[in-house]
C-alpha cells in the first residue's frame, strides 16, 4: 500500500513539472511574438546601415568618399 502512494506522488510530480514547463513555453511565445517585430525591424535598419556604409565608404560625416 506505500509503495503504491509513493508511485502516485511520483506521476503527480512529473505531471506539475509537466505543466510548469508548458506555462514557461507558452510565456516564452507570447515574449517572441511581443518583440519579433522590433526585432525584425532593427535587424532590418542595422543592414540598411551596413549596406550604405560600404557603398559609401563614410559612417556618419567620418570616412573618405567612394
Amino acid at each position: 500500500m506505500i509503495h503504491e502512494l509513493l508511485r502516485e506522488e511520483e506521476g503527480q510530480s512529473t505531471v506539475e513539472y509537466m505543466l510548469l514547463i508548458s506555462v514557461i513555453v507558452i510565456a516564452i511565445v507570447a515574449a517572441a511574438y511581443v518583440f519579433l517585430e522590433p526585432f525584425r525591424q532593427g535587424v532590418l535598419d542595422l543592414a540598411n546601415d551596413v549596406k550604405r556604409i560600404l557603398s559609401d565608404g563614410k559612417i556618419g560625416r567620418i570616412g573618405t568618399t567612394r
